[in-house]
């Protein structure tokens, strides 16, 4: 019985020091801005994502809803408001639903393939360590 216990103990003390969610906390800067089509029209209720391609934060995402005036503010899950610095891709895309009743949302003007791929879209920023504004213009056609 003695010995189960020992064993137990032993088994016990050793999941309690193994902590498999730490991980390094990276700060978030404010991120803002516009995407705006190359006529001036705003992008309308569309996406806007982030993924970091350098450093201890690459391969991770932040995203944004696009607002009805092309206005976006980037979170990064489980760290709020902002976004880590870095070099960053992004992609844009139509929204897939919306929310409060579930059904396809059809935006009035569809935004070229090229910028939902990471690869394809061209847009690429360096998030700094303070606040940042974007004003981004893509291509309608």
């Amino acid at each position: 019985m003695i010995r189960i216990f020992v064993c137990l103990l032993v088994l016990l003390s050793g999941l309690i020091g193994c902590d498999t969610n730490e991980r390094p906390v990276f700060p978030v800067y404010p991120v803002k801005g516009t995407v705006k089509y190359d006529d001036g029209q705003p992008v309308v209720d569309g996406w806007i994502e982030f993924t970091y391609q350098a450093g201890e934060t690459k391969g991770r995402n932040s995203n944004s809803k696009i607002d009805k005036e092309g206005k976006f503010e980037m979170e990064t899950f489980a760290r709020g408001k902002g976004a880590y610095a870095g070099p960053v891709t992004a992609v844009i895309s139509e929204p897939s639903s919306n929310s409060e009743t579930e059904e396809v949302k059809i935006p009035n003007d569809k935004i070229l393939e090229k910028y939902k791929n990471y690869e394809t879209s061209g847009l690429k920023f360096e998030i700094d360590k303070k606040d940042n504004t974007l004003n981004i213009i893509i291509d309608r056609k």
